[in-house]
């Protein structure tokens, strides 16, 4: 007996085939995304554990002057803390660091390209930590630069809020770099530690409310 040919039959494996082939091509996107995200995370880390081994208490002194506007305060008037990681900031090995980090950020951002998943998944906050630690730089290289509030906060937040940035790079390396990013994390070791716990949970109990939902 011959055997029918069925048109339906052969649409659905075609479309079959279709989701499968979109599955491996956005697999392996995902995989080239990380991979130029690692070579941006691991400078920006290197970069601030140079430049500052360990968080200041508090960050750079200003005067408010009102409407948002601030004056650096002079040097003599600021922490011995960040008196030293200004004079780090300026040299050579935080300016080489830095050229890495903007390479891999241009890398990040052309693989993004249009899609608007990748971009806000990976090019936006890449580009964001990127900005912030140019206007570290930029600030320590030349405090007069840091003259409003919004800059000040973006100082700051370079030293005293890096387990926030390092989380965010974490969640978007390749699982191959985690045990060299994590080394590279040891002072925050426990504080990320607790961080991905806390995630963890949050995962969970959603999954668990989606479950009781359905």
């Amino acid at each position: 007996m011959p055997i029918s040919f069925n048109p339906i039959h052969l649409a659905y494996a075609v479309m079959v085939i279709g989701i499968i082939f979109c599955f491996v091509a956005s697999r392996n996107l995902n995989k080239d995304m990380r991979k130029e995200v690692d070579a941006f995370a691991l400078p920006f880390v290197r970069l601030s554990n140079y430049i500052c081994p360990t968080p200041p208490d508090k960050g750079i002194l200003v005067e408010e002057l009102g409407d948002g506007r601030v004056r650096v305060l002079p040097p003599e008037q600021q922490s011995e803390t960040i008196r030293n990681v200004m004079r780090r900031a300026n040299r050579e090995k935080s300016v080489k660091l830095f050229a890495d980090m903007v390479e891999a950020a241009d890398s990040v951002v052309r693989q993004a390209g249009i899609n608007r998943t990748k971009k806000s998944q990976f090019a936006q906050p890449v580009n964001e930590i990127l900005n912030m630690t140019h206007t570290f730089l930029v600030g320590c290289e030349n405090p007069a630069t840091i003259d409003t509030e919004e800059k000040r906060e973006q100082f700051d937040s370079f030293l005293m809020k890096q387990v926030d940035h390092r989380m965010v790079l974490l969640r978007r390396i390749r699982g191959g770099t985690a045990n060299e990013y994590r080394e590279l994390n040891k002072v925050y070791a426990r504080e990320m530690e607790a961080r991905e716990k806390e995630e963890e949970q949050a995962r969970r109990g959603r999954g668990k409310k989606n479950l009781a939902k359905e």
